[in-house]
């Protein structure tokens, strides 16, 4: 019987960060590049149109990008740490722990039944020049505050 993952939940863990409040994770693309496909070849008896479609190519981008509930303590905190830890700062420049601070993590997607439908593991993840800050303004309408994180990966490779 094929089961749809139409109402699932999902998870995103990274080494050391189990506890996260994920609201949304998107990436990474990857796109096929057709060659060829929307000519004809050439052209049969009958007036038949031959055509050939081959790839031309694979784009694709190795960026997952996060939203969770903002906050300073326990995750949140290590995922700020890490980022601050793998990139210099801006003024007074100096090393970072940019090659050191490489993670793995996974991608979790689980079935309406609370099983786990799917897994992609993502190698080499280490935190993006872009990172949002939760907003700092006031707002009535009882949103959370969220921040969003940008990771790079080297390999990714399905599970399950």
């Amino acid at each position: 019987m094929v089961q749809y993952l139409t109402n699932s939940s999902f998870y995103f863990e990274i080494d050391g960060v189990t506890g996260l409040s994920i609201k949304s994770s998107s990436g990474p693309e990857i796109e096929m590049e057709v060659a060829g496909g929307d000519t004809a070849l050439g052209v049969t008896k009958d007036a038949k149109t031959q055509t050939q479609a081959t790839i031309g190519g694979v784009k694709y981008n190795s960026t997952i990008s996060l939203k969770y509930v903002a906050g300073n303590e326990g995750d949140q905190k290590k995922l700020s740490d890490w980022y601050n830890d793998c990139h210099r700062d801006t003024y007074s420049g100096g090393s970072s722990k940019a090659m050191d601070g490489r993670k793995t993590g996974s991608l979790v997607i689980y079935d309406p039944n609370g099983s786990e439908a799917m897994r992609f593991n993502f190698t080499d993840l280490f935190p993006g020049a872009k990172t949002q800050v939760g907003s700092l303004s006031v707002d009535s309408s009882g949103q959370l505050a969220e921040d969003t994180l940008e990771l790079y990966f080297t390999k990714v490779t399905r599970e399950k």
